[in-house]
């Protein structure tokens, strides 16, 4: 079967730098990608090409083998695609609820459907006692479970996450991991980008590596760290 999503060749500059040089990524249905690499290996790059917050200079970016790689952000979201950011983007002087009814303007579905998603979300990632709480008065970890809400209120097909452990305590990381998990059990492929590998390696399907926007390395999780070139990447030659 052809591949849920598919970024293709994908190449992007800035200015004279070369920040993906003919990147290839490939997302099953149902599947967990974790895209792994150094600081500065293109990882982001590629997310926001993907999710259309940048335009590529080369390349396609296929979902259901119907190419996206000029379209909006707002016709990718309703297409299927949602995602998070490293540093949450909300709105801070509206309360949770509100920021999470925001994700109902984007994705797929009717309002009506999706406003019912709500509160079920709220329910789900332990918000609801906090729902009329303004965002900017809550904690780290629960900023990034309001994101996380909102970009699932609009019932995506793919859920991009950039860094959705950062600044998470060990038990906050633990019911991201499993919330990823049943995520997935319902239908919604994930790429997700993270520092922590312990989490990637529990959470991942498969794991892509990049170094200085090349794909290094797409296999099993656990056989990533046994590749001499990515060793090699986060660590120096030897």
């Amino acid at each position: 079967m052809p591949p849920l999503l598919h970024a293709k060749e994908i190449v992007k500059r800035f200015g004279g730098v070369t920040a993906l040089a003919g990147v290839d990524l490939e997302l099953a249905e149902n599947e967990i990608l974790g895209l792994i690499g150094p600081n500065g290996s293109g990882k982001t790059t590629l997310v926001n090409c993907i999710s259309g917050v940048l335009k590529i200079d080369q390349g396609d970016v296929l979902l259901r083998e119907r190419s996206y790689a000029h379209a909006s952000r707002t016709r990718r979201a309703r297409a299927g695609m949602a995602r998070t950011f490293q540093t949450p983007r909300l709105f801070g002087e509206l309360s949770v609820r509100e920021n999470v009814e925001v994700g109902t303007n984007a994705g797929r579905g009717r309002q009506s459907i999706k406003r019912n998603r709500v509160d079920s979300l709220l329910h789900r990632l332990d918000l609801q006692d906090l729902s009329r709480q303004v965002v900017s008065s809550l904690a780290y970890g629960y900023q990034r479970r309001v994101e996380i809400a909102r970009a699932l209120v609009s019932e995506p097909e793919v859920l991009l996450l950039d860094e959705p452990a950062a600044g998470l305590n060990d038990a906050e990381t633990a019911d991201l991991r499993g919330l990823l998990l049943d995520i997935r059990k319902e239908g919604c492929a994930i790429i997700v980008i993270d520092h922590d590998m312990d989490l990637i390696m529990n959470v991942s399907d498969r794991v892509e590596a990049l170094d200085d926007g090349r794909v290094i390395f797409v296999g099993a999780p656990g056989d990533a760290f046994r590749e001499k070139v990515v060793v090699e990447a986060y660590l120096g030659a030897a």
